[in-house]
């Protein structure tokens, strides 16, 4: 007999341990309907029924459990021998894709001292707005602020983030009440969901409409701080991305309003890239500068 179709034996895999074909096309990022029609396929090579279809749930038929244990077996040899396959062909260079506000705010001023404690890995930063395409084999790992769904790849949390109302020494008294410096005060806007929203919670906290707080809007963070830094007005802009200039003195952020960022970073990338060596030393090395971070945060403002 001809080996079925390896797509229909991958959907009746997820289907079966998942007892659903709802669950199972979630899992896959396809549709119920495709689900069906490739367990409609398989049983119709098979010439047997492979599920008991209830309202709710699917069951395994006698059938369906015999055929289980070597489908999962199957798998399991291919994945290893893929994974034999695709070990680091470039061990000693780092490809990163990396969204452009991160790496001018906080990457680029940090990863002289990654590559002081590893000089043999070469680091190359590709910055996109969009996450590269890790089939063509160019890129190693991606750092992403988003929500963790990146569909094809495996994603890891490494931080949370928080807005703050961000201005040039000197341009808020925080002494004093903060309604009237705001109204008074030029106000920048990143144009993105969670910035939206840090506003909306603003003009809640102080008891005035939104649109009581005009603003220049930006649909870029780095430009956004690279306004604050100027002068132009106050922003609500990441913690993450003015660290330095925090650190340095160059801008400073009101103590008393802090927003809770949706938003995550991730590392994300195809799960075999996480057992690389290069990559293991550069999330180990991110981690670290982000505690480092939080340590020196809060001893400037506790």
């Amino acid at each position: 007999m001809q080996l079925p179709p390896l797509k229909s034996l991958w959907y009746f895999k997820h289907a079966a341990e998942l007892g659903s074909f709802k669950l199972a096309a979630e899992q896959l990022f396809v549709s119920q309907a495709a689900v069906s029609q490739q367990i409609r396929l398989l049983e119709q090579q098979l010439d047997c029924s492979l599920f008991t279809r209830h309202t709710r749930y699917v069951e395994l038929t006698r059938q369906g459990e015999q055929l289980l244990p070597h489908v999962l077996k199957g798998f399991s040899h291919l994945q290893a021998g893929v994974q034999a396959v695709s070990q680091d062909s470039h061990p000693n260079t780092l490809n990163l894709t990396v969204l452009p506000s991160f790496a001018s705010g906080w990457l680029l001023g940090r990863i002289s001292d990654f590559q002081n404690k590893y000089p043999n890995i070469k680091v190359r930063i590709e910055p996109s707005d969009q996450l590269a395409d890790f089939s063509a084999g160019q890129v190693d790992l991606g750092i992403r602020f988003g929500q963790g769904n990146y569909p094809g790849l495996h994603s890891e949390l490494i931080s949370d983030d928080s807005l703050f109302l961000a201005y040039k020494p000197g341009a808020i008294d925080v002494n004093k009440p903060l309604k009237p410096q705001i109204l008074a005060q030029k106000l920048i806007k990143d144009v993105c969901p969670d910035a939206e929203r840090g506003w909306l919670t603003l003009a809640q906290q102080l008891a005035v409409s939104p649109d009581a707080l005009p603003a220049l809007e930006i649909d870029n963070a780095a430009l956004v701080i690279q306004a604050t830094l100027a002068g132009q007005g106050i922003a609500m802009v990441r913690r993450r991305l003015i660290e330095t200039q925090l650190q340095l003195g160059q801008l400073e952020i009101y103590p008393n309003y802090e927003y809770h960022c949706q938003y995550k970073y991730y590392l994300a990338a195809p799960p075999e890239h996480f057992k690389w060596q290069k990559v293991q030393l550069f999330k180990d090395w991110l981690l670290a500068q982000f505690a480092l971070d939080d340590q020196q945060f809060y001893q400037l403002h506790q």
